[in-house]
């Protein structure tokens, strides 16, 4: 343990007051590099927990966790008693049709996603109640119309209660060949997602009205199952596949979207290892510091062994300069890190007001805002590994330190 004597020399060698304040800016700059590999690996990790959680949470809010499809990928009517067979209080399941077409409003037109779903279908969606207005869902349990993407009527000039165009990606047989499936719909409301790629290009049917203009009677293009314990997804999985028909698919959210999530995943493991390398960086400045300090204080350490102190008395106190270091840098680490991400969005609106540009992109991200999820977890992980990794970089010279002989000094100073 070390003693209040050991701990008053650390704190004064690293904060002289006197000829040696040269050192002191050195001891700055140590701690400062520091600070600044903590707080970047903090912020781009928090960062990096909320695109997966944001991305995660609305494609699984608008897709399900799993998905039930007919083993050839063909519509199937007998839907509704495989739902009483699967669901219970922990799941929901709904049935969906997915399509695809071309929306024309005023000589505009983009192409679209069709998706057909029910008023309860739609109410378990997390992200949309919240955006629609209460008023619509009664017109829309009626098959009165259609909700859109907000983005998609702001692209086409749309209002509500306008009739818009839509064709089918999907044909008619009639004894002249195949025609083209189209109608005119009105317009309920507006939903908004906050994910660019679903506000931009979907449509929301009524399931009824869906399958009235696409004429498949009474069928579905597939199940999606959402539930409430997503750590028990696996489990779900199976207990759902023995229940089933084996003419039946289950797919779970990571086989429908391998490529995006783990990209995402490998994303964040290597900008960990990546930033990891500029704490390891600041650690060897803090070797480097350590050492010069050892070399100026090689007098000092002289006398002091002359007074009596042990080799071990002498290792503790260095290696208390370089631990408080380390300790300061990574409490102003944390400090600035935690801040920076509770600011994030501020900060960044401030940068695009000065470069004129836009940093951050929803085009481009499928975000409105930064996201920003901080893993207190991990926090606490990245100062312990940053304190290690500082308590390590203070042994060498510390030992060096420890190992001067009074009789050299004599002879050779």
């Amino acid at each position: 343990m070390i003693n209040s004597f050991e701990f008053l020399l650390s704190r004064r060698y690293l904060f002289p007051k006197t000829r040696d304040s040269f050192f002191s800016v050195i001891t700055i700059f140590s701690f400062l590099g520091i600070a600044l590999g903590v707080a970047t690996l903090i912020i781009v990790m928090s960062v990096m927990n909320g695109f997966r959680e944001e991305l995660t949470s609305k494609v699984l809010g608008m897709n399900g966790h799993l998905k039930v499809t007919s083993y050839n990928n063909t519509k199937f009517s007998n839907y509704k008693s495989i739902i009483e067979s699967i669901k219970n209080k922990n799941i929901k399941v709904d049935a969906t049709i997915v399509s695809q077409g071309i929306i024309s409003f005023n000589k505009n037109s983009t192409g679209i996603l069709i998706k057909g779903l029910s008023k309860e279908s739609l109410l378990n969606r997390k992200i949309v109640p919240d955006k629609i207005i209460f008023s619509y869902m009664k017109k829309f349990e009626n098959n009165e119309g259609i909700i859109l993407g907000s983005k998609l009527g702001r692209k086409l000039n749309i209002n509500i209660n306008d009739y818009v165009n839509i064709v089918s990606s999907e044909s008619v047989d009639t004894p002249f060949g195949k025609l083209i499936r189209s109608g005119d719909f009105k317009v309920l409301g507006f939903f908004e997602t906050g994910m660019y790629e679903y506000d931009v290009s979907m449509i929301i049917f009524p399931l009824k009205l869906l399958q009235d203009f696409l004429n498949t009677n009474d069928r579905v293009d597939n199940l999606e199952i959402f539930i409430n314990n997503f750590d028990r997804l696996d489990y779900n999985y199976k207990l759902i596949r023995e229940k089933l028909p084996k003419y039946f698919r289950v797919y779970d959210w990571r086989k429908m979207n391998p490529s995006l999530f783990n990209a995402i995943e490998i994303e964040r493991n290597v900008m960990f290892l990546i930033l990891t390398l500029i704490i390891i960086v600041a650690a060897f400045n803090l070797v480097s510091s350590m050492v010069m300090l050892v070399n100026n204080k090689k007098k000092d350490i002289g006398i002091l062994r002359s007074l009596g102190l042990s080799r071990n008395e002498i290792l503790r106190i260095f290696i208390m300069s370089g631990f408080m270091i380390g300790m300061i840098g990574t409490i102003l680490g944390f400090i600035l890190g935690i801040l920076f991400c509770h600011n994030i969005n501020e900060i960044k609106a401030l940068l695009e007001l000065f470069t004129d540009s836009s940093i951050f992109a929803e085009e481009i991200y499928f975000f409105s805002k930064l996201p920003m999820i901080i893993d207190y977890k991990e926090v606490i992980f990245i100062i312990i590994v940053t304190l290690i990794l500082c308590f390590c970089a203070a042994l060498y010279p510390a030992y060096k330190a420890s190992n001067i002989e009074p009789i050299n000094l004599i002879k050779w100073e």
